[in-house]
């Protein structure tokens, strides 16, 4: 995680969000890079984030330790805008970095209650929070109904970088939901259709036109 002192240049994307006169000399600019977390459930959370570039993935915990996965966020975003409005000092869920992650960083000690006084925000939040309710919504209803090869393609779309397929396969298990031993036979069989080769970097993406076709079916 690289974090500096936020930089002018970002009142616009700030307005977006109803924050165009906001005091900005308690606000960052946070870099995290692939891999790195930026919650972890149940762990205190320290700012509110409004995501500029990059994505992340977003998952709870369940009773039997095992994690879910909930959804993807991709450019934009507030994070963090549950625990603000609730007043909640701990993550309601954990975020990763899949790819190299830019935001913008508001520390709640200084920012709360400003930001809950001011009507724009909160209605930005709002329409934020009812869109990530059709996403969770929308990504539950995907992992009861839809096969899981068709899960898979959507996630090693979602997840791949460079065009490589890369995360951790008993972390991928886990979050949608089927046991190790099936996920590699589920991969074993999109190598042997030709959609991934396995190399040393990982699943290396050969045909991502049928693998999107396979995830919309």
């Amino acid at each position: 995680m690289k974090k500096t002192l936020l930089p002018a240049g970002y009142e616009a994307r700030l307005a977006e969000y109803g924050l165009g006169g906001l005091d900005t000399g308690g606000a960052v600019l946070i870099q995290y890079e692939r891999g790195e977390w930026l919650l972890n459930e149940g762990h205190a959370i320290d700012y509110l984030y409004i995501l500029l570039s990059g994505k992340a993935k977003v998952s709870v915990s369940v009773e039997n330790g095992r994690s879910l996965l909930l959804c993807y966020y991709i450019s934009e975003g507030l994070i963090g805008d549950m625990e603000l409005m609730t007043g909640t000092h701990e993550a309601f869920s954990s975020m990763q970095a899949v790819t190299p992650l830019t935001l913008i960083g508001l520390p709640y000690e200084r920012y709360a209650a400003v930001l809950r006084a001011n009507l724009p925000f909160v209605l930005r939040v709002g329409a934020g929070l009812v869109e990530k309710l059709e996403a969770s919504i929308k990504n539950t209803s995907a992992t009861i109904l839809q096969p899981f090869e068709q899960r898979l393609c959507g996630y090693v779309l979602q997840s791949a970088q460079d065009g490589y397929f890369r995360e951790t396969l008993t972390n991928v298990a886990d979050q949608l939901g089927c046991s190790y031993r099936h996920l590699l036979r589920c991969l074993q069989r999109l190598c042997e259709e030709g959609l991934l080769e396995k190399r040393s970097r990982g699943y290396y993406l050969l045909d991502a036109e049928t693998l999107k076709k396979r995830a919309s079916e």
